[in-house]
């Protein structure tokens, strides 16, 4: 096969010319390239055409032995391969499946738990390595932290306080345009209280495959309470720490945030924490309540930015309170009005506003 080539080529020189320029690789490319002067007669023998492609000639008699057999779409690998080896024990259907069971909040516990399931349901028995190569590769989940979620909680009284905040709200605006002669700019806020101490928040860290983590940790347990208000619409944010959760510190917190802003009338999103439903409780008169349904803390957004706020104090170790104060303070300055609308607007909250004409 070393002299003239006697080869067939079905493609028209000017579709070879084509392929040449849409080429992807230099190996592709080439093998074009090798096609096309067979076509247009330039080179007839692969030891001319291996000599100016600068490839050997047996690797060109294999392309060449592969045009022969599959045309181009074989040459250039365009043709799927056969697949080779046993059937799959999980079907299209067992793996559609298992992607529903992924998509569920409640997920698996591991890979274990992943195999116990594919035999009690399907009775089938699979190695873990192939296990993991399916649903950690293929599938691409995520092992990660859960969110907790109260026993107790009432995902309907969730849910409805969601679509009834925009009527709460309009409740509680006519009744202030009521008893106002004039009109009044009124304000959302969500208020909630985080506690902050000496005793290490950990984390994880980067190291090496095989290189465990190490990091300093303390057990002391002094620590303070950081009483906080954000504005989801415009990102405004008004915080003061004491150093007890109760309705004494509540109600002086309150006091200090309506001398603040004492022009507006602000209705205050909140969880029925005791602090709160104190029976001795005097609120400020430009402030009204509005309470969550119990154990719903994700409908509060500022505890997101709370847990934004703690990731700057993972792995942190205080010699004491002074110092986490500063910490906290200077934690607190890096968040711009744009970082804290951004982490808190949710958006059935910016929808009731919206609709109500807050």
């Amino acid at each position: 096969m070393s002299g003239v080539v006697k080869i067939e080529i079905s493609e028209s020189v000017d579709t070879l010319k084509k392929l040449l320029i849409k080429a992807r690789t230099a190996q592709e490319k080439e093998k074009i390239q090798a096609i096309y002067w067979l076509k247009n007669k330039k080179f007839l023998t692969v030891k001319k055409i291996a000599m100016m492609l600068g490839r050997h000639r047996v690797t060109v008699q294999t392309w060449l032995r592969k045009y022969r057999d599959g045309g181009l779409n074989l040459l250039l690998g365009l043709t799927p391969k056969k697949k080779q080896g046993r059937p799959s024990l999980i079907t299209k259907n067992v793996v559609e499946k298992l992607k529903k069971e992924l998509n569920n909040p409640q997920g698996f516990q591991s890979y274990g738990e992943i195999q116990s399931w594919l035999k009690t349901c399907f009775d089938i028995n699979i190695a873990y390595r192939t296990l993991h190569d399916l649903v950690r590769y293929k599938l691409k989940p995520k092992l990660k932290v859960f969110r907790p979620v109260h026993i107790k909680q009432n995902k309907k009284a969730k849910e409805d306080f969601k679509k009834e905040l925009p009527s709460q709200l309009q409740t509680r605006i006519n009744s202030i345009n009521k008893y106002s002669e004039k009109p009044l700019l009124i304000r959302y806020w969500c208020q909630d209280e985080t506690r902050i101490g000496l005793k290490t928040i950990t984390g994880k860290l980067i190291t090496a495959c095989g290189v465990k983590p190490v990091g300093l940790y303390q057990w002391l347990f002094e620590y303070l309470w950081l009483y906080g208000l954000v504005e989801p619409k415009t990102g405004n944010s008004f915080f003061y720490e004491f150093s007890h959760l109760d309705t004494p510190c509540f109600e002086k917190f309150l006091e200090l945030f309506s001398s603040s802003y004492p022009d507006e009338i602000h209705i205050i999103q909140l969880d029925n924490g005791r602090a709160h439903l104190g029976l001795d409780l005097s609120l400020p008169d430009n402030i009204i309540l509005l309470f969550q349904p119990p154990y719903c803390p994700e409908v509060n957004p500022i505890e997101r930015f709370w847990k934004e706020v703690k990731k700057s104090l993972k792995n942190k170790v205080f010699n004491n309170l002074n110092f986490l104060r500063k910490k906290l303070a200077n934690t607190l300055a890096e968040f711009s009005q744009k970082d804290i609308a951004s982490i808190t607007g949710y958006g059935f909250i910016l929808e009731a506003l919206s609709e109500v004409g807050i």
